[in-house]
């Protein structure tokens, strides 16, 4: 994840909030039609955003830790504790598998226990995914999806730029809503599309981008309200 691919806490939540106890109400369904709208989204795929030079800069700014942990306790995202919660949260439609490879994109080095984003987030996933095989004829590399704090904790052990795994800074891979776009392999155009896509998207207001050097990836925590601008578009 960025930020070394990390992130950050203000309160340790590591137990289902409020909101997603009503998972069978609510989230069980947005699930569901996630996957129709997947289908129409990518029959609306001429509407494909980053067709203008309006790219910001993405790069990590001291507070995009806690601007990301804002968000997941604005949505009422829960943190994943450990692989119980996470084999839980996927028992609940709360999490959503995400496949090893497809003609879109593939996961390069994730374990298996850990290929789960947000419903919300796959779409995204799959949407974008679609847009950039179209464009270059080529696959999205995934680097990072869901991650539990015992995994965080590992990551930092090893990579000095990972984000915590606790705390008001901790990494916001541990909501299930981000994930890592590698940029190893993409060529400048290819990048440059990323970024505008992005940049787009980030000023939209339905997810938060920042692009990693220190590991060459893009970092993106998708926000709940992307179903809707989903919606609206096609």
């Amino acid at each position: 994840m960025p930020q070394g691919c990390v992130e950050s806490p203000r309160r340790v939540n590591l137990r289902p909030a409020p909101a997603e106890k009503r998972v069978l109400g609510q989230e069980a369904c947005s699930v569901l039609k996630g996957v129709t709208l997947i289908a129409a989204v990518f029959a609306a795929s001429s509407v494909i955003i980053g067709a203008t030079d309006d790219t910001m800069d993405l790069s990590a700014a001291a507070d995009s830790q806690r601007r990301q942990n804002d968000q997941a306790d604005a949505q009422d995202l829960s943190r994943m504790k450990d692989d119980a919660m996470v084999r839980r949260f996927r028992g609940l439609a709360l999490l959503v598998p995400v496949r090893a490879a497809t003609p879109a994109y593939y996961l390069q080095a994730i374990p298996s226990k850990l290929r789960y984003v947000r419903p919300w987030a796959r779409l995204f996933l799959e949407r974008l995914g679609q847009q950039f095989h179209a464009r270059f004829g080529t696959r999205l590399r995934v680097t990072g999806l869901v991650r539990t704090v015992a995994y965080q904790q590992s990551l930092t052990g090893r990579n000095v730029n990972a984000a915590p795994a606790l705390g008001d800074k901790r990494s916001a891979h541990l909501t299930g809503a981000t994930l890592d776009i590698s940029k190893r392999f993409m060529s400048g155009r290819e990048a440059n599309w990323m970024r505008r896509v992005l940049s787009q998207l980030r000023r939209r207001g339905v997810l938060y981008a920042i692009e990693e050097f220190s590991q060459p990836c893009f970092h993106v925590m998708v926000y709940r309200s992307y179903d809707d601008y989903v919606r609206t578009i096609s």
